[in-house]
C-alpha cells in the first residue's frame, strides 16, 4: 500500500498545480508544479524560464495559500509543506478539499482539468 501512496504523492507533486505565475505586463500565466517546473515534468527549473500561456490574467482569481507580488508579476501558491494533502504518506481529505477550493474555480476559468 505504501508504494501506491508514494506514487500518488509523486503524481500530485508533478501533475497538479502547486502554483500559478501571472504576468500582467505580458498578459499571460504559467502553471507550475512543486519543483517549480511545468506540470508533468519531473526536472527542477527556475520559475522565470517557464513559457507563458496567453490569457486575460485579470480574470484569474487571486486566491491561494500564499501570494507573492513583484512589480507586474504575481505568484500564487495553492499549498505549502503544512497544507500538502499528501504529506505524512496518506491523503488528508480536509487539506485536499481546501486545495480544491482554489483549483476548481481556476479550472473553470482556464477551461481545463487541473
Amino acid at each position: 500500500m505504501e508504494n501506491y501512496m508514494a506514487k500518488a504523492a509523486d503524481a500530485f507533486l508533478t501533475g497538479h498545480p502547486y502554483g500559478i505565475r501571472l504576468d500582467f505586463k505580458h498578459k499571460g500565466f504559467a502553471l507550475f508544479n512543486y519543483n517549480m517546473n511545468e506540470l508533468g515534468n519531473h526536472l527542477p527549473a527556475r520559475l522565470e524560464t517557464l513559457p507563458l500561456e496567453d490569457f486575460d490574467v485579470e480574470d484569474i482569481p487571486l486566491r491561494g495559500e500564499r501570494i507573492v507580488r513583484k512589480e507586474n508579476i504575481t505568484d500564487i501558491f495553492f499549498y505549502d509543506e503544512k497544507s500538502n494533502p499528501y504529506s505524512d504518506n496518506r491523503v488528508d481529505m480536509k487539506k485536499l478539499k481546501a486545495y480544491n477550493k482554489y483549483i476548481y474555480p481556476l479550472s473553470l476559468i482556464l477551461n481545463r482539468n487541473l
